[in-house]
């Protein structure tokens, strides 16, 4: 099977997954894996605008009947999002290969919240220290495997997905800390956390020059040269977040 596609055939789950999304009137909702057309109509049904993006053109004929409010696109999503399309809300049923690589695109993009049916083990990595960094999600419902052709040899979910505030307007700094170590991943530990506690101390108002932040950073007994371990970066944000809320 191509690109390990699972079509979703079950009516009642399309609209639970466009219901989750909230999708209005008012809203240009991204889809992603248009494949027959099946999740497309429900969204049609509510939304404003549909862009639709589809790599396979053997559905072309399909989706051509789809209502005029559907904007068809037949390419790569990663191309497509490199477009800078405009668009508000996302619901995607994509190959399971990409469910990962998609949700971490996303954390550089504008949404407000995207509807996905993605295998059930992601939906735990979605609770991982990294992700959380960025988004808040939840479990809307198991989907029978049934539900779906071909069937799965896993179980799958609707997840629903939102994008967190940036952490230094809602003054969390154990988070920010810990997006700051993710992003600067080659960096020496010693100098990110540094530059994290100025940019912090900055948010709030206040001064800390690079020494200052130097003698916070080794009185917290962080001295390592060397660029973090992804495992350890958890651990060091809350110590540093700690300190923070003090």
């Amino acid at each position: 099977m191509e690109l390990d596609q699972y079509f979703l055939k079950n009516k009642e789950l399309a609209k639970k997954l466009v219901e989750v999304a909230r999708v209005g009137k008012e809203d240009i909702v991204l889809e992603i894996g248009a494949g027959k057309g099946f999740i497309t109509e429900e969204i049609a049904k509510k939304a404003g605008k549909v862009i639709a993006v589809e790599i396979d053109r053997g559905f072309e004929g399909v989706l051509r009947k789809i209502p005029g409010n559907v904007e068809l696109v037949f390419g790569d999503i990663n191309n497509v999002l490199e477009e800078r399309v405009k668009f508000n809300k996302v619901v995607a049923n994509p190959p399971s290969s990409l469910v990962e690589p998609l949700v971490r695109k996303f954390i550089n993009k504008d949404f407000e919240v995207m509807s996905f049916l993605l295998p059930l083990k992601f939906f735990q990595k979605l609770k991982s220290p990294f992700f959380t960094v960025y988004y808040d999600s939840s479990l809307v419902s198991e989907v029978d495997k049934d539900s779906f052709s071909p069937a799965p040899g896993t179980k799958w979910a609707i997840v629903k997905i939102t994008k967190k505030e940036e952490p230094l307007k809602s003054k969390e700094w154990e988070r920010y800390i810990r997006k700051y170590l993710y992003e600067h991943s080659s960096a020496k530990l010693k100098n990110a956390l540094m530059e994290a506690f100025v940019r912090i101390y900055q948010s709030r108002g206040k001064r800390c020059t690079k020494n200052q932040a130097r003698r916070i950073v080794l009185n917290l007994g962080f001295f390592s040269e060397s660029p973090p371990e992804e495992k350890d970066i958890p651990e060091i944000a809350q110590k540093a977040g700690n300190y923070l809320s003090i």
